[in-house]
C-alpha cells in the first residue's frame, strides 16, 4: 500500500465537503434581475443620467449555442463515465478488502466516498446548460480531479525509505490514470459558448468602419474560457496572433476594432452604473465613516463597488504567499541530499526532490492568478472614476468661469479644482494614479505573509538567531513614518505645481494667436519654465525620499542577514553549512518582499493625495438641478429675484451678504410672453448675460428645462408638425461653442437630418454663401474652438444649431454682434422673425436695439444690475431708456413706408445667397478634407534617434560613464554575496566570522543607493531639457499647426506624456538595466558551474527566449499601437507548439505606437470640449448624449489597456515555465554529476533562483521591464515628434531695426500675393496699396474676401508668395518676428485674455504705473471719468476700480465686449504706431461711439486699419478699402466713393435704408 494513503483519502473528502458547501451557498444566492423602469409618470427621484440599456448588461449573444451545449453534454457524459469507472474500481477494491478481511477497508471506504462525490458532480453537470452553472461544475471537477491526481501521484512515486525496491500495485496506478484523465478532460472543457456583441453598441461609427476583420466571435475569450485557458491566459493567444505578420514587407494596421470586445463587467456602462449607485446610496455612516475630503470616503466606495474582485485578489495573494516558499524548501532538500549523498548512491531521492522543485515552481506560477484580478481591477477603477467625474462635470455649475481665487496662497485647498485645466488633471493624472494602486494591493497581503513564512523557515534553519535579526528592523520604524509623511507632502506640492503648469499651458495654447500677435512667446516660455522648475524641484525631492525609503527597506534584509549570521556564527559558535548558508538566501526573497513595501507605501500615499482631490470635486455641492421636471413650465418669469454668477457654494448657502463683491441682478420681476420675440438690452456690463445660467439669491424663477436626454436618438421618424417640443430649450452663448466636427454635425447636433428644414436653416442663418466658398460645403470640418471660421461664421453656425433644434424656447446671447449690417438685417427678418421661429419663444440679448425693437413683443432694459425698463416695444421706443442705446443721430426708427425697401433688401440678399451648397451626395465627390489630422503614424520600433535624444538630454559623456560604472558594479554585488557565502561555508563558518560578516555587509551595501541617485540626477536633467525643447518648439510653431492639431493632443504631450517621462521612464530605465545586468550575471554563473551541457541547454532555450522577447515587445506593442503595421494571421492556431514555432516579428525596425495613447487623446479632447461647453450641453438636453459618447470613448481606451495585461501574463506564464525547466535541468545536472560539490551546487541553484523564482524576475522581468520601457519611450517619441516641428522664421534677425521703429507708420504693399500653403491657391492677388502715416483705414468685404488674411500678412502669420510689405520703408520679411510683432498692435474680434488680475491682464510684464493703467481704463470707458458719479456702484461695485480684481481662466467672468475693451486699454498703454483692429461688435452703440472717439484721440498719430462690420464705424475714416475675392475693388475716401453712384460702397450704404443712408452721407461730409 502506498504511504500516506489514509491521510490522502481523508484530505480528498475534506475537499469534497468544501466543494459541496460552496455549491450549496451559491445555489441560495438566486438569480439577479435587471432593474425595470416604469413608462408612466416621471419620478422626481429617478436619476436623469440613468442611460443604461438591457443590452449593456449582456456579455454578448451566443454563437451556435445549441451546438455548443450538445458538445458539452457529450464531454460531460465522458467525464461521468470515467468517474463511474473510478467508482467501480474503488467499490471492487473495497469489496475485495472486505472479503479477505484486510486492514485497509477504512482507507478504501474514504476513497470510494470521494469517487462517488466526483461521479455525482459529473452526472449532475450534464443537465446544467447555463453558462454560470456549467462554469461552476467545470471548475469543481477540475479542482477535485487535480487535487486527487496530485496527492495520488505523490503517494505513488514517493521513494521508499529503505534501499529495497517495493513492487507497485497496478491499482493505485489505474486510479491515478483515471483521475488524471478526468483532470485533462475537465481542465480543457470550455465554460461557455463563443459570443458576438455588436461593435456599434460600444464603439463609435468611425471605429466600426475601420474594423479590418469582421468576426462573429468578437467577445473576449475570457468569457467561456476553459480552466486551462484561464490559468495559462491562453484566451490572449488570439490577441497575440493579431500582431503576426507573414512578411516584413506587409504592414496592415491593427485597429482598435480588431481587438476582442471586453465582457460586460469591464465595460464603461456597467462600471459607471455600479459606481453611481454606490455613491448615491450613502453606504457609509457619517458618524463613524471616513470624513469626506480625506480621500478615504471615496476609497471605501471604490472598494465596495469592486469588493468581489478585491476579495478574490486577496485570496489569491494569500495562496501565492503560502506557496511562494515551497521552491526554497525543496531547494534545501536538494542541497541536503547532495550533502548527505556525495557519491549519488540514492539518485531516485534527488530526482524526486528535483521533481518537487519543478512542480512547486509551476504551483507558484499558477498561484499568480492574482494578476488576473489586478489586470481587471485597474481598468475598472480607471473607468469608474473617469465616468463619475464626467457625470459630475455635466451636473456641476459652471463656476470655474466666475471663480474668485483671492488669497490663493493661504487658501489653496479651498480654491482647488476651479480651473478647467485642473479638472482635466483630475480626469487624467489623478485617476491614473489611483488606478495604479491596484497593482500594489497584492503587496499589502503578500508581503506580510511572505515575511512571516520566511521567518518561520529561517527560525528552523538558524534558530533564535533570526529573531535577533528581525528585532533590528524595529529601529527603522520611526524613519519609515517620517519618510511616508514627507512623500505625501511633496506629492501634494508636486500635483499643485503640475496643476498650475497645466492650467497655464491650457491658457497659453488657447491664446496662442494672441501671444504670437504680441510677440510674447519668449516671456511666457520663461514664465512656464519657472513653474516647471518648481515642479521638478518637488519631483527631485520626491525621488530623493523614494530612494532613501527604498534604501531603508533594502537595508532591512541585509541588516537581518548580518545580525542573524553574526549571532549564529559568532555568538552561538555554530557552523555555517552550505545547506544553511544558501537556503538562507531566503533573505534575498525577503529583500524582494521588503523592497516592494516602500514602493507600495509611496504609491498609496500618492494615490491618497489624488483621492482627496477627486473626492473634493465629486462631493462638491454646487450642482445644477437636472432632475426630471414634473410638468413643463408654460411661462418664463422672474418673481422678485436676485441672481448672480454661478458660485462654488451650494445654492441654499448663498445669500446677499455672501456675494457682496460679486455682480448681481437685483429685484427682477419679469414675465416673458410665450411664442414671441423678447429683447434684453442694456449698456456694456449691465448684466444681460446673467439671464442665462445663474444662481438665485432670492425669489423664484419659472422656466422650462430640457430633459437630459432631449437629444436621444428617436426610433421613429419625426413628423414636421411634431418637430417642436414644448419645454425644450436651445441656448446660443455670446462666445460660440462649436465641436471639432463638420458644419453639418454641429448644426444637426445629434438630431435626424431633415433635408427641407436643414436647407431652410442654412438660408435663414445666411450660411449658404459661406458654404459655397468652402471646398467641402457643409461637410467641412470645424477646427477646435472654430479656429478656421470667422467670428461671424461661428456665431451663425451656433445660431443655426438652435434654429434647427426641436426647442420651443431659444435663448440667444448677442448673436447679431459678430456680423455686418447686411447679415444682421437678414438674420433678424428671415431668421428671428421668420417662419422657422413661428410658435417659438425667443429671448434675444442684443445691442441692435434700433433693428430689433419694432418686432419685439417685450423689451427689458438693464443698467448696472437693475431693470431700467420692461414693457412692449412701442412703449420702449417712447421711453428715455432707449436714447442711450441707439445712435445719437438716429434715435427715431425707420418710417413705415421704408419697410418695403428693407424687405426688398433682405429678399435680394436672400436671392443672392440662396444658391444651394454643393450637395454632399454627389457621385464621385472626394471625401471632405480633414482639418484636424490623425496623430502621426510611424512604422517600426522605437527608433534609435529617440534613445539618443534621451541619452543626450540625460547628461554628457562623463555622466554616462559614471552611470554604467555604478550599475555594472551594483550588478556584481549579488555575485560577491553568494560567492562569499560559498567561501565562508567551505571554511566551516566559524573562523574569523567578524571578517566574513564585514565583507558580506560591504558587498551587500555597495552601490545600493548610489545607482538610484545617479539615475534620478540624470532623469531630472533630461526632463528639464526635453520639456524646454518641446515648449520652445510648440510656442514658436506656425499658427497653422495650432489650427490643425487638437489642443487636447498637444496638452497630452505636456501632461500625461511628460508625467511618464518624469516619473515612470526613469524607473523603467533603471529596472531594465538592473534586471538585464542581473540576469546576465546569473546566466554566466550558471554556465560556468553547469558546464557544456548547461550551455547547450541555455542556447536551445535562448532561441525561445528571443522569440518570446520579440513576442512581448512587438506583439504587446502591436496590441496597444495606433500605427500597428502588422498583418493579421491568416490561420489561427491556438496550439502551444504552434505559437513558439511561428515567426511573430515583422522586421527588426518594427515599432508601434500605443493605441492606448492614441485613444486617450480623443478622450481628453472630449473632456476639454465638454468642460468648455457644459452650459450649452445642459441647455440643449444633450447631457445623456455626451455621457454616452464619453462611455464609448472610455471603452475604446480601456480595451487596449486590458489586453496589455493579458498579453503580458500570456508571456509571463510561458517564460516562467521555461525558467523552471531551466532550473530543474541545472538541478538534475548537480544530482547526476558527482563532481559538483554541494557548495558549488548551492551557488548555481541560488542563481537559478533568480531565473525561475521571485515572480519570474531577472530574465522574465528584464523582458517585461524592457517592454514597459519601450511603452514609456513611446511617450518620449511623441514628445520628439512635436519637438522636431518646423518652426516659424527666426525671432531675431541681425541687423535689428531701430528701437523707435516704426517711427511714422507708413505701409506699402507691392504686388502682394498670399497663399496659406504652397499647394493652395492665392488668397490675396497682386495687392498694391500705400497707406500714409497716421491714416485711418476702414477695411470692408464679405466673408472670404481676404480681410483677415491681409491682417495676418502684416504679422507674417502667412508669408508673401510674391511681392512684399514695407513698413516705414523696411521689408518685414527681413525682420525677426519678435521685432516685428512686438512693434505692432492688434485688437481681435474674438479677444483672449489670460487669468490673473486686472493688473496682470493689462500690464503682463509689470511695465506701467497704476495711474497709467487706471487712465487707460477710463479712456476705454470701463471706468467713469473722475467727475462722474458712481450711481448704483454701491450695489454692484465696479471691479475695474480694484486692479487686483480676479480675472478667471479665459476671462470668462467678463463679457466679450469688456474683453475687447481690455485689449483696447492694453493697446493704449502700448501706443504702437500701427494698430490693426477688428471692430468692436459686442458693445452697445453708445459705447461704440465713445470708443470711436477714443480711437481718434488716443491714436491720432498712429496708423489704424480697422476691419469693420458697421458702416458708421468707418464712415469717418480717412479712406475705405473694399476687398472682394482677394483683390482691392475700391480704395478711396468715403466721400469720394459716396459721390460715385456706381461704386460698390455706395450700393452698400444705400442698402441700409433711406434715412440711415442720408445719415451716412452727412457723417461723411462732416468728417471729410
Amino acid at each position: 500500500m502506498p504511504p500516506y494513503e489514509l491521510e490522502i483519502a481523508i484530505s480528498l473528502n475534506v475537499f469534497a465537503a468544501v466543494s459541496a458547501v460552496l455549491l450549496h451557498l451559491h445555489k441560495r444566492e438566486g438569480n439577479i434581475s435587471l432593474p425595470l423602469h416604469d413608462d408612466g409618470c416621471p419620478d422626481k427621484n429617478v436619476d436623469p443620467f440613468e442611460i443604461i440599456t438591457p443590452e449593456d448588461h449582456l456579455d454578448g449573444y451566443p454563437i451556435q449555442e445549441e451546438r455548443f451545449w450538445a458538445q458539452m453534454r457529450s464531454r460531460k457524459i465522458i467525464l461521468s463515465a470515467v468517474a463511474f469507472l473510478l467508482v467501480l474500481l474503488h467499490a471492487f477494491r473495497l469489496a475485495f478488502e472486505l472479503g479477505f478481511g484486510a486492514d485497509h477497508t477504512f482507507v478504501h471506504a474514504w476513497s470510494l466516498s470521494f469517487s462517488l462525490y466526483l461521479f455525482l458532480i459529473a452526472t449532475l453537470s450534464i443537465r446544467r446548460q447555463s453558462a454560470t452553472l456549467h462554469t461552476e461544475s467545470v471548475w469543481h471537477l477540475t479542482t477535485l480531479s487535480f487535487v486527487g491526481s496530485l496527492l495520488s501521484g505523490i503517494s505513488l512515486f514517493l521513494p521508499a525509505s529503505s534501499d529495497t525496491q517495493e513492487v507497485r500495485s497496478p491499482f493505485p496506478i489505474t486510479v491515478l490514470f483515471l483521475l488524471f484523465a478526468t483532470f485533462l478532460v475537465a481542465i480543457n472543457t470550455p465554460c461557455g459558448p463563443d459570443l458576438h456583441f455588436p461593435p456599434s453598441a460600444i464603439y463609435s461609427g468611425k471605429i466600426v468602419e475601420g474594423i479590418t476583420k469582421q468576426e462573429q466571435h468578437n467577445v473576449s475569450g475570457v468569457y467561456g474560457a476553459s480552466p486551462w485557458s484561464t490559468l495559462f491566459f491562453s484566451y490572449s493567444t488570439k490577441v497575440v496572433m493579431l500582431g503576426n505578420s507573414t512578411t516584413s514587407a506587409q504592414a496592415s494596421r491593427l485597429e482598435i476594432g480588431d481587438l476582442p470586445i471586453l465582457t460586460a463587467s469591464m465595460r464603461a456602462t456597467n462600471n459607471y452604473e455600479s459606481m453611481r449607485r454606490v455613491m448615491s446610496s450613502g453606504l457609509i455612516s457619517a458618524s463613524w465613516g471616513p470624513r469626506v475630503g480625506s480621500g478615504l470616503h471615496l476609497a471605501s466606495q471604490v472598494v465596495r463597488v469592486n469588493s468581489a474582485l478585491i476579495v478574490a485578489l486577496l485570496i489569491f495573494a494569500v495562496i501565492d504567499a503560502a506557496v511562494y516558499y515551497l521552491p526554497p524548501f525543496f531547494m534545501r532538500q536538494v542541497l541536503q541530499y547532495l550533502e548527505a549523498d556525495p557519491d549519488r548512491e540514492r539518485v531516485h531521492w534527488g530526482v524526486f526532490w528535483v521533481t518537487c522543485l519543478l512542480g512547486s515552481d509551476f504551483l507558484v506560477f499558477i498561484g499568480q492568478l492574482w494578476s488576473v484580478c489586478t489586470a481587471t481591477l485597474q481598468p475598472r477603477i480607471r473607468t469608474q472614476l473617469n465616468t463619475v467625474l464626467f457625470d459630475k462635470t455635466l451636473r456641476k455649475k459652471d463656476a470655474v468661469s466666475s471663480s474668485t481665487p483671492e488669497n490663493s496662497d493661504s487658501n489653496a485647498e479651498e480654491s482647488a479644482m476651479r480651473s478647467k485645466a485642473q479638472v482635466m488633471t483630475l480626469m487624467t493624472t489623478d485617476v491614473d494614479r489611483v488606478a495604479s494602486l491596484a497593482d500594489h494591493i497584492f503587496t499589502f497581503v503578500d508581503a506580510p505573509i511572505e515575511i512571516a513564512i520566511a521567518t518561520a523557515f529561517l527560525y528552523n534553519l538558524l534558530g533564535v538567531s533570526c529573531l535577533f535579526g528581525f528585532g533590528a528592523v524595529l529601529l527603522f520604524l520611526p524613519l519609515n513614518h517620517f519618510a511616508g509623511t514627507s512623500v505625501s507632502k511633496y506629492q501634494s506640492n508636486l500635483m499643485k505645481s503640475r496643476d498650475e503648469r497645466m492650467g497655464l499651458m491650457n491658457e497659453v495654447l488657447g491664446a496662442i494667436r494672441m501671444l504670437k500677435y504680441m510677440g510674447w512667446e519668449p516671456s511666457f516660455m520663461e514664465r512656464i519654465m519657472k513653474i516647471r522648475l518648481d515642479e521638478l524641484k518637488y519631483q527631485r525631492l520626491s525621488f530623493i525620499l523614494q530612494t532613501l525609503l527604498t534604501g531603508l527597506w533594502a537595508l532591512m534584509p541585509i541588516l537581518v542577514t548580518l545580525v542573524s549570521f553574526y549571532h549564529f556564527a559568532v555568538v552561538r559558535g555554530e557552523t555555517l553549512t552550505p545547506s544553511i548558508a544558501f537556503t538562507s538566501v531566503l533573505f534575498n526573497a525577503l529583500r524582494f518582499a521588503l523592497s516592494s513595501i516602500p514602493q507600495t507605501i509611496i504609491t498609496f500615499l500618492q494615490s491618497l493625495v489624488s483621492l482627496k482631490r477627486i473626492e473634493k470635486y465629486l462631493f462638491d455641492t454646487s450642482e445644477v438641478d437636472l432632475g426630471v421636471a414634473s410638468a413643463v413650465a408654460r411661462d418664463i418669469a422672474f418673481h422678485g429675484c436676485d441672481v448672480t454668477w454661478p458660485q462654488q457654494e451650494k445654492a441654499s448657502d448663498l445669500n446677499f451678504s455672501t456675494t457682496i463683491n460679486i455682480f448681481k441682478l437685483l429685484n427682477l420681476s419679469l414675465k416673458f410672453p410665450r411664442h414671441e420675440l423678447s429683447l434684453v438690452c442694456g449698456k456694456l456690463g449691465s448684466g444681460k448675460t446673467l439671464l442665462g445660467e445663474a444662481d438665485i439669491l432670492r425669489g423664484r424663477i419659472v422656466f422650462s428645462r430640457s430633459p437630459v436626454n432631449a437629444l436621444a436618438p428617436s426610433l421613429v421618424p419625426i413628423k414636421e408638425e411634431d418637430w417642436i417640443v414644448e419645454g425644450f430649450v436651445a441656448y446660443v452663448p455670446q462666445i460660440a461653442w462649436l465641436q471639432n466636427a463638420s458644419i453639418r454635425e454641429n448644426i444637426l447636433f445629434n438630431l435626424p437630418y431633415v433635408a427641407a428644414r436643414y436647407k431652410r436653416t442654412l438660408e435663414v442663418c445666411a450660411l449658404v454663401s459661406d458654404l459655397r466658398i468652402l471646398e467641402d460645403g457643409d461637410e467641412s470640418e470645424i477646427g477646435e474652438r472654430g479656429v478656421n471660421l470667422s467670428g461671424g461664421q461661428k456665431a451663425r453656425v451656433s445660431l443655426a444649431r438652435a434654429v434647427y433644434s426641436r426647442a420651443s424656447v431659444l435663448l440667444l446671447d448677442d448673436v447679431l454682434s459678430a456680423v455686418d449690417a447686411h447679415t444682421a438685417r437678414h438674420l433678424y427678418h428671415s431668421c428671428l422673425k421668420g417662419v422657422l421661429m413661428a410658435g417659438r419663444t425667443v429671448i434675444l440679448v442684443s445691442h441692435h436695439v434700433q433693428l430689433c425693437v419694432p418686432g419685439a413683443g417685450y423689451v427689458v432694459a438693464l443698467d448696472n444690475g437693475q431693470v431700467k425698463f420692461q414693457g412692449s416695444g412701442m412703449d420702449f421706443e417712447r421711453s428715455e431708456a432707449m436714447r442711450g442705446l441707439v445712435h445719437s443721430s438716429a434715435a427715431q426708427m425707420q418710417a413705415v413706408n421704408e419697410e418695403h425697401t428693407v424687405e426688398s433688401i433682405v429678399q435680394q440678399t436672400l436671392d443672392d445667397t440662396s444658391i444651394t451648397a454643393r450637395p454632399t451626395s454627389e457621385v464621385g465627390r472626394k471625401p471632405p478634407r480633414r482639418l484636424i489630422q490623425d496623430e502621426g503614424r510611424a512604422i517600426g520600433r522605437v527608433a534609435l534617434p529617440v534613445w539618443k535624444m534621451y541619452i543626450h538630454a540625460g547628461g554628457y559623456i562623463g555622466y554616462w560613464i559614471v552611470f554604467v560604472s555604478v550599475f555594472v558594479a551594483a550588478a556584481l554585488v549579488p555575485v560577491l554575496e553568494n560567492g562569499w557565502l560559498s567561501y565562508w561555508s567551505r571554511d566551516g563558518g566559524s573562523n574569523e566570522s567578524i571578517f566574513y560578516i564585514s565583507v558580506y555587509a560591504a558587498a551587500s551595501l555597495l552601490f545600493t543607493l548610489v545607482r538610484l541617485f545617479v539615475l534620478f540626477h540624470g532623469s531630472i536633467h533630461a526632463s528639464t531639457i526635453l520639456y524646454q525643447n518641446l515648449l520652445e518648439t510648440v510656442l514658436f510653431a506656425p499658427v497653422r499647426f495650432h489650427d490643425t492639431v487638437s489642443r487636447g493632443r498637444v496638452l497630452n504631450r505636456f501632461g500625461k506624456d511628460f508625467e511618464g517621462i518624469d516619473s515612470i521612464l526613469p524607473i523603467n530605465f533603471a529596472r531594465t538595466t538592473i534586471f538585464f545586468l542581473s540576469s546576465t550575471m546569473a546566466i554566466l554563473i550558471m554556465s560556468v558551474i553547469g558546464g557544456l551541457p548547461f550551455v547547450v541547454g541555455v542556447c536551445f532555450l535562448s532561441f525561445f527566449y528571443y522569440q518570446s522577447m520579440q513576442s512581448a515587445s512587438v506583439l504587446l506593442l502591436c496590441l496597444i499601437s495606433p500605427s500597428s503595421s502588422v498583418a493579421k494571421a491568416s490561420v489561427y492556431r491556438p496550439h502551444f507548439i504552434g505559437i513558439w514555432s511561428s515567426r511573430l516579428v515583422v522586421s527588426p525596425e518594427f515599432r508601434l505606437k500605443l493605441i492606448f495613447f492614441q485613444t486617450r487623446s480623443p478622450l481628453y479632447t472630449m473632456y476639454s470640449e465638454t468642460i468648455a461647453g457644459v452650459t450649452v450641453i445642459r441647455a440643449f438636453g444633450a447631457s445623456s448624449k455626451f455621457l454616452r459618447d464619453m462611455l464609448r470613448a472610455v471603452d475604446t481606451n480601456c480595451n487596449p489597456a486590458y489586453w496589455v495585461w493579458g498579453v503580458n501574463r500570456w508571456l509571463s506564464i510561458r517564460m516562467a515555465c521555461m525558467s523552471s525547466i531551466t532550473a530543474a535541468f541545472l538541478a538534475l545536472l548537480a544530482v547526476y554529476n558527482r563532481n559538483i560539490p554541494a557548495a558549488l551546487a548551492g551557488v548555481a541553484l541560488a542563481f537559478s533562483n533568480t531565473v525561475c523564482r521571485r515572480k519570474c524576475q531577472e530574465i522574465l522581468l528584464t523582458i517585461r521591464e524592457f517592454v514597459s520601457l519601450e511603452q514609456a519611450m513611446v511617450g518620449l517619441e511623441r514628445v520628439k515628434e512635436y519637438s522636431d516641428l518646423k518652426r516659424e522664421p527666426a525671432e531675431i534677425i541681425e541687423p535689428r531695426p531701430d528701437p523707435s521703429w516704426p517711427l511714422y507708420g507708413s505701409i506699402r504693399c507691392e504686388n502682394l500675393d498670399v497663399r496659406y500653403a504652397p499647394d493652395l491657391p492665392n488668397v490675396l492677388h497682386d495687392l498694391n496699396l500705400e497707406i500714409k502715416p497716421g491714416e485711418k483705414i476702414g477695411i470692408l468685404g464679405r466673408t472670404g474676401s481676404g480681410k483677415s488674411t491681409l491682417a495676418l500678412a502684416f504679422f507674417r502669420f502667412v508669408e508673401a508668395h510674391r511681392g512684399r510689405i514695407l513698413i516705414d520703408g523696411l521689408d518685414i520679411s527681413k525682420l525677426g518676428l519678435t521685432d516685428l510683432r512686438s512693434r505692432l498692435t492688434i485688437i481681435p474680434q474674438d479677444p483672449t485674455i489670460l487669468s490673473g488680475t486686472i493688473r496682470t491682464t493689462l500690464d503682463v510684464f509689470g511695465e506701467y504705473q497704476d495711474s497709467a493703467i487706471f487712465e487707460a481704463l477710463r479712456r476705454v470707458h470701463l471706468l467713469p471719468s473722475v467727475d462722474t458719479s458712481e450711481g448704483l456702484d454701491n450695489v454692484n461695485p465696479n471691479l475695474f476700480r480694484n486692479l487686483e480684481s480676479p480675472v478667471s481662466e479665459g476671462g470668462d467672468n467678463f463679457s466679450t465686449g469688456e474683453k475687447q475693451l481690455f485689449c483696447m486699454a492694453r493697446a493704449i498703454l502700448k501706443r504702437s504706431k500701427i494698430l490693426l483692429m477688428d471692430e468692436f461688435c459686442s458693445v452697445d452703440y453708445a459705447t461704440d461711439e465713445l470708443i470711436s472717439k477714443t480711437i481718434r484721440e488716443e491714436f491720432e498719430g498712429s496708423t489704424v486699419l480697422c476691419i469693420a462690420h458697421r458702416l458708421r464705424t468707418v464712415i469717418g475714416y480717412d479712406r475705405v478699402m473694399l476687398l472682394d475675392q482677394g483683390k482691392i475693388v475700391e480704395f478711396d475716401r468715403p466721400s469720394v466713393l459716396l459721390s460715385n453712384t456706381s461704386s460698390k460702397f455706395y450700393a452698400l450704404c444705400e442698402a441700409t435704408g433711406n434715412q440711415e443712408f442720408e445719415t451716412l452721407k452727412r457723417m461723411a461730409q462732416i468728417e471729410n
